[in-house]
């Protein structure tokens, strides 16, 4: 089999940002790929989850047939990498959901993000300072995200510790994830330079701005990869701030040990995450672009090494910069926004488009060091679009008597008829079913009508803002019709749905639909189709490689988008795959010569 494909899957690519960067002269080899290649829009699945759309897109299949839920892989013999493996044909999954099922097969599996199974960071990326009041506190009025007990749609960040000051200099201490610490001691040399002694024995004199090389530090029976940048020095002050990475166990991060340590050899050590968020609100968010830079480089050699040199036909992988920036930097400059302001919204436009740059520049790379039997595909899971209102389902359900809520506003399943699962996505909603689930209160013989009661409860949702009544939830369906947008089996809740436009899920200890208090972006929510003109969830997919037709772009409104398992399909299309009539995608056909 000759044919191979990378798939660079990037979270939250949004079409109309790419469009209009590429207009604008910013992305040259993103620009190669639209007059060389062929492109189409994707409309995501529910919920708008790079979870579960990127493993429909290495499965083919629609979500009832491939996703068992966020951390929850689901084993299946006819999704595409199944078929792959039967026929002889590898795929490397680096730096991908690990929600996909690989069970049972030989494909490499490294540094799989979202409830990993084996200790992988020891230590979280940090930023050490003598003086942690640089960072004020930040009032979260409602948790947006889900589950909504412990997520927000900021991206916050709550890594920072103490340098202690010293009669001869500088001192902090690492702590890792399996409760071993240890001690960095920083000494001044000059105005200008610090010296870091490592509990390794190494020692750096560094200036601000600079990096220290790779070092291997053991914490406990570990040995963890880790690199520190001084990022401010102020001697008279006695002040100093210092970054370190994302700290990785240097071995143990994948399925296959020999492949691991090449990858190690030529690319360097892996960080899956950056210390400080992408904002231009977040003191030293350049180092975010630094970092992202470093990860979107290394994803980019070892798709080259894997595939040039090795016997992979697929290589998949996502970058997770550009979903980041959406969610801090869109609700700024979206003009349909609530919070947009002509004046502040270049500066958070810039953080986004400095982002598209970045993974611009990755495509580059590949785009020049590819075979010519290589394909490129560049593709996103789901756009974004800005928020405007936050609503908590489960009060919802409380006020239509489905539901009994406790202090901290979670459903006491003992005394309610509807609940939702954590790892389905927080659009999907149960009939607390006796004889089905653990805590079920709800008859048998009841159980239509209970579906019905929640159908109502949804379809029925209003909110009343100054401009007019809203629906509050864009997309209800029942679990038997719910065949129409790819969700059946078991695993399906018995209502699923989706919010309208500008409303997110979320909690608040009062209000069941609320304005959001400040900023942001959400995808997971919303209905999959929500556009506003600079931005949309839809999804892109980007095609280079032998084969595809120059210059074509399918129009989404006269002709339709594709789905997600339609790139499944697709792959297993180019990659010359027979026996695929378990694939439910569609071979993205116009796209092609």
């Amino acid at each position: 089999m000759a044919n191979k494909l990378i798939l660079f899957g990037v979270d939250g690519l949004i079409p109309e940002l790419v469009y209009k960067f590429n207009r604008e002269g910013y992305l040259p080899n993103i620009h190669r790929m639209l007059n060389d290649g062929a492109s189409a829009e994707l409309v995501p699945f529910i919920s708008t989850w790079g979870d579960v759309n990127f493993v429909s897109m290495v499965s083919g299949q629609t979500p009832g047939m491939c996703w068992g839920g966020q951390k929850q892989p689901l084993v299946n013999d006819k999704h595409l990498l199944s078929i792959m493996d039967r026929q002889g044909a590898k795929c490397a999954l680096v730096h991908f959901p690990c929600s996909v099922s690989t069970e049972g097969t030989s494909h490499f599996v490294y540094a799989p993000f979202g409830g990993q199974t084996r200790l992988v960071e020891l230590i979280p990326g940090m930023i050490y300072s003598t003086n942690l009041e640089k960072w004020p506190a930040q009032e979260v009025r409602e948790n947006l995200g889900w589950p909504p007990q412990n997520t927000v749609a900021h991206h916050l960040k709550a890594n920072r510790d103490e340098i202690e000051i010293t009669d001869d200099g500088y001192a902090f201490w690492m702590h890792g994830v399996n409760g071993s610490s240890v001690q960095v001691y920083i000494n001044p040399v000059d105005d200008e330079s610090v010296e870091l002694r490592l509990p390794n024995n190494d020692s750096f004199v560094l200036e601000v701005g600079e990096w220290t090389p790779w070092t291997y530090i053991s914490l406990g029976e570990h040995v963890g990869s880790v690199r520190f940048k001084v990022v401010a020095y102020d001697p008279e002050q006695r002040a100093v701030d210092v970054l370190q990475s994302q700290m990785n166990v240097h071995e143990g991060i994948s399925n296959d040990l020999g492949l691991e340590q090449l990858l190690h050899e030529q690319c360097g050590p892996f960080i899956s995450k950056w210390t400080v968020t992408a904002s231009p609100d977040e003191l030293y968010h350049e180092t975010s672009f630094e970092e992202a830079e470093y990860q979107a480089q290394w994803l980019a050699d070892a798709a080259l090494k894997l595939l040039n040199d090795g016997d992979f036909q697929l290589f998949a992988t996502v970058f997770r910069l550009n979903d980041e920036t959406h969610h801090t930097c869109l609700g700024e400059c979206d003009p349909q926004s609530p919070f947009y302001n002509p004046e502040r919204a270049p500066r958070y436009e810039q953080m986004m488009r400095q982002s598209y740059q970045l993974l611009d520049r990755a495509i580059g790379k590949i785009l020049s060091e590819k075979s010519e039997d290589t394909t490129l595909l560049v593709v996103s899971d789901h756009g974004d679009a800005p928020n405007s209102y936050f609503c908590d389902i489960y009060r919802r359900l409380e006020e239509c008597n489905l539901a009994k809520l406790d202090e901290n506003g979670q459903p006491i399943l003992e005394q309610s008829k509807a609940y939702l699962k954590n790892e389905r996505g927080g659009l999907e909603v149960f009939v607390n079913l006796r004889g089905r689930e653990e805590h079920g209160v709800v008859a048998p013989e009841d159980y239509e009508h209970v579906q019905t009661e929640i159908y109502r409860a949804l379809s029925t949702w209003y909110h009343k803002t100054q401009e007019c009544v809203r629906n509050v939830v864009g997309l209800v369906l029942r679990k038997q019709d719910a065949g129409m947008i790819g969700y059946w089996g078991s695993l399906t809740g018995d209502v699923i749905f989706a919010y309208n436009q500008g409303f997110v899920w979320g909690s608040n200890q009062s209000d069941t639909v609320a304005p959001v208090s400040q900023p942001g972006a959400n995808h997971g929510p919303q209905i999959p189709t929500a556009s506003t003109g600079y931005s949309s969830n839809y999804g892109i997919s980007l095609w280079h490689g032998d084969g595809t037709k120059s210059g074509y772009l399918r129009d989404r409104l006269l002709q339709g988008a594709y789905a997600m398992n339609d790139v499944g399909s697709t792959i297993a299309k180019l990659l010359g795959l027979g026996q695929t009539e378990n694939l439910d995608g569609r071979f993205m056909q116009d796209l092609f010569i």
